[in-house]
């Protein structure tokens, strides 16, 4: 059993940075033979893409598998802290465990450091304990973790599972099973080496100290016992099969180490977006706040000023969403709080503050706060974070109001490394990466927009960094090693000209996978898939074309209809359809008519909601329901048609009767405009479509999955639903053996198939789909290169292997268990 010794011990250590405590963590396992003097390298590349902070102030760092040829002998040290040394989202670890494994044999230590990690107490007297002994014997006496001993009087049902991965059960392993354990009944329990946990809890089963040669017992009360135990044993099995710790896809790999620190300052935090930048720093200064008085007027003028404030600003958030010199991210980001903006109930309950005494800025900023409380208090963190949007648009109203002027980054003219305390979305929508090389918050989140939008535009980001930030001054030259998740204050000249040639390296090699996206998706074996993009407007078809899309795959046309008081006409239809072929060039184009309800809302068609509710008149039914609408949309597609490449798709078609009707509209239409014959297609996204696969098949010209809804009609789950949404994953097998039996009925009538939905830009989706033999995935412009360079690198016969078992798992938790070639 690999146990501590007081040589494997340090007490009463300091250290200024995470790195600087993994670094003194390798050098004592260096020091004790364990390992060769670089391991460190391999701990801290495992410390970017991992964390390693168990909780209670307890951290194990450890290397990469891919490095375990560093490793002399397997063994584990301990460095105390007392003071603690920031780790993670704002943890400070104190007891940091060194480890160092060539296999599994640290997963019974594992399973023992997590009593000190369920006692509070106990990890604070460790870490600042003066006697070693102490750690040794809590260890020692620790080892039954987490898990308690076995009830062999257990009244329910049982299986037992072999466990072989020779990485051990650890946490990763351990999480997989607790998220497929959340969505099951009943007390459900893993029983190992005579100990037993709740199979709901990551760190009781890692307790549980199991590693290859484990028998795992599986243990249920609940009425569907049978069901949760068969899942779980395949989930087991796939574990077994497959080490859950290889090598992680990072991208471009960032291998950068500094010279000489001695006389520069580190400042740590945490990554959240990749890469390394060098420039002068830029203190960016938040947006002050709008005053809290102004000049008022009377009550009626005070709420006419109120409502010319929200439509100025909402105005102006539409005409950014519009902006082609941004990427879609940004100008989604503007969308959505235009969106905001526009909803009645803040101006309603905003005037009805208004009175004598109460001006509309203060009436204004009264309803914002209110409402932006309540979106914090929200559980559901995806609603929650929809408060920082909120607080933000509301926040442009509050300067109109108020005339303040709203800070700007026009005034940049060296490409910098932003400094700020954090950064409001429509702040993070102003970023440019010719004005902005590398983004440094004090606080923050990976999670965040702006660390989203940083993201898309290749912009390096390092977030959670806290006071240490304080101390840069503007125009300090700084390095920005946002895959070490830290900063370099006051770099040397040499490690300043050694990260700018990784710089260089890292753009040659963006612009070798650039160069590449023009090359067709071909395996290495000869099977090729189409890859082609969704667009919406005229500047995404361009973005498309420059993306090395072979086409589009999805021509959302819904957008012109959004918005708006009336329904645009027939030339300016036409006008946009026609700008959209001149700019692909001749590369066909997927056109789908009008797809409004259910999560899209049209208020001038003078529908209920029930109707343009996710069941109600969606999609094609819109269109024999208001023949109208359709009619003129079809004028403008067959007039077009004249200039390029177009086939129409029809949405929510459930029925060959319901494509036979819309078929004859259509026919009807292209004789009185004289317009040419094109491909008409079936949109697969209600089952019963599927289920008619084989009759729509010999009357429709090709098929198109739109996922998103299929999943949601399949799985009956509202995919907008707070509680409900992370229950609409594409990927479950229900919707890939539709898409399977959809593709089959396709190929039987020598007909193609496609899949527009959001799965197809996910590697693994996009990997599943192409083992199913679908012909074309459809996916945003700034996927298309990343996914067909996947591809490429794939072959087809282990594409179907891929595939064939991503239908035999019972759901998609299982599913994206499965490693990507």
């Amino acid at each position: 059993m690999l146990d501590l010794s007081p040589a494997d011990i340090r007490l009463g250590e300091s250290f200024d940075s995470r790195d600087a405590a993994i670094r003194a963590v390798a050098q004592l396992l260096h020091e004790q033979g364990a390992v060769q003097a670089n391991y460190s390298d391999s701990m801290l590349a495992r410390e970017r893409t991992a964390n390693t902070y168990l909780g209670n102030g307890v951290a194990i760092p450890h290397g990469r598998p891919q490095e375990a040829h560093l490793i002399n002998d397997t063994h584990v040290v301990l460095i105390q802290v007392p003071a603690g040394v920031p780790w993670k989202d704002g943890e400070r670890a104190k007891l940091i465990f060194g480890i160092a494994a060539k296999s599994d044999e640290h997963i019974s230590l594992l399973g023992r450091i997590t009593t000190i990690t369920s006692d509070e107490v106990l990890a604070e007297h460790l870490a600042n304990t003066n006697d070693p002994q102490d750690i040794i014997r809590a260890i020692s006496v620790g080892a039954q973790g987490n898990a308690r001993f076995s009830d062999d009087n257990f009244d329910g049902e049982r299986i037992i599972v072999p466990f072989s991965n020779p990485r051990g059960f650890h946490l990763r392993p351990a999480s997989q099973i607790a998220e497929a354990t959340e969505r099951m009944d009943g007390d459900i329990r893993l029983v190992a080496n005579g100990r037993e946990a709740d199979a709901r809890s990551a760190m009781s089963i890692v307790g549980l100290g199991i590693r290859a040669g484990s028998d795992i017992e599986i243990r249920s009360d609940s009425p569907f016992a049978d069901d949760h135990l068969r899942q779980l044993k395949r989930l087991v099995e796939i574990i077994n099969d497959e080490p859950q710790e290889a090598v992680e896809d990072e991208g471009p790999s960032v291998d950068w180490k500094p010279a000489d620190l001695s006389h520069a300052q580190v400042i740590t935090g945490t990554m959240a977006a990749p890469g390394i930048a060098v420039g002068p720093a830029f203190l960016w200064s938040q947006l002050s706040a709008a005053p809290s008085e102004r000049k008022r007027g009377d009550v009626a003028s005070e709420r006419d000023a109120l409502k010319a404030a929200i439509a100025s600003a909402e105005e102006t958030l539409r005409e950014l969403s519009e902006d082609a010199s941004m990427n879609k991210v940004q100008r989604n980001l503007f969308e959505a709080h235009a969106t905001m903006l526009s909803d009645e109930i803040l101006l309603t309950e905003a005037s009805a503050q208004i009175n004598e005494r109460v001006d509309a800025l203060q009436a204004w900023n009264t309803v914002l706060a209110k409402k932006v409380s309540q979106l914090e208090s929200l559980a559901d963190k995806h609603l929650a974070q929809r408060s920082i949007d909120l607080k933000d648009a509301g926040r442009r109203v509050s300067r109109i109001l108020s005339g303040a002027e709203e800070v700007s980054l026009a005034s940049l003219t060296t490409p910098s490394i932003l400094i700020a305390d954090d950064l409001e979305p429509s702040e993070a929508a102003q970023l440019s990466r010719s004005k902005i090389c590398g983004i440094c918050l004090r606080e923050g989140s990976p999670n965040a927009h702006s660390a989203i939008v940083a993201r898309s535009l290749g912009i390096p980001m390092v977030v959670a960094c806290g006071w240490p930030l304080e101390q840069v001054a503007a125009e300090d030259k700084v390095v920005l090693d946002a895959s070490g998740a830290r900063m370099i204050l006051h770099p040397t000249e040499e490690d300043v000209t050694s990260a700018n040639e990784v710089i260089k390296t890292l753009d040659a090699q963006r612009q070798r996978a650039w160069t590449d996206r023009f090359k067709p998706a071909i395996t290495q074996d000869g099977m090729r898939t189409e890859v082609v993009a969704n667009i919406a407007r005229v500047a995404e078809a361009e973005e498309a074309v420059q993306a090395g899309a072979e086409g589009v795959g999805l021509v959302r046309t819904e957008f012109l209809f959004l918005d708006r008081e009336h329904a645009p006409s027939e030339d300016e239809q036409y006008e946009c359809y026609r700008a959209m072929v001149d700019a692909l060039g001749g590369l066909p184009m997927v056109l789908r008519t009008i797809d409004i309800g259910g999560d899209k809302p049209v208020d001038y068609l003078g529908l209920s909601e029930r109707d343009l509710s996710f069941l109600g008149l969606r999609g094609i039914r819109i269109g024999l329901a208001r023949p109208d609408i359709i009619k003129t949309q079809l004028r403008a597609v067959y007039r077009a048609a004249k200039h390029g490449p177009i086939k129409l798709l029809f949405p929510m078609i459930a029925t060959s009767n319901d494509f036979r009707r819309i078929r004859n509209i259509a026919e009807a239409v292209r004789k009185e405009v004289d317009g040419p014959r094109i491909d008409l297609g079936v949109m697969i996204e209600v089952p019963s479509a599927v289920i008619m696969a084989t009759e729509l098949a010999k009357v429709a010209d090709f098929f198109s999955v739109g996922t998103n809804d299929l999943t949601q009609y399949a799985l009956a789950v509202d995919r907008t639903h707070p509680l409900l949404a992370k229950r609409a994953d594409s990927l479950h097998p229900v919707v890939l053996r539709l898409i399977r039996q959809a593709a089959e009925a396709a190929h039987a009538e020598d007909k193609w198939i496609g899949v527009c939905g959001g799965v197809a830009a996910d590697p693994l989706g996009a990997q599943i789909l192409a083992g199913l033999g679908v012909d074309e995935l459809s996916m945003p412009p700034a996927t298309v290169p990343a996914i067909k360079e996947k591809l490429r690198h794939g072959n087809f016969h282990d594409l179907q292997q891929l595939a064939k078992r991503a239908l035999e798992q019972e759901d998609a938790v299982a599913v994206r268990l499965l490693p990507i070639t």
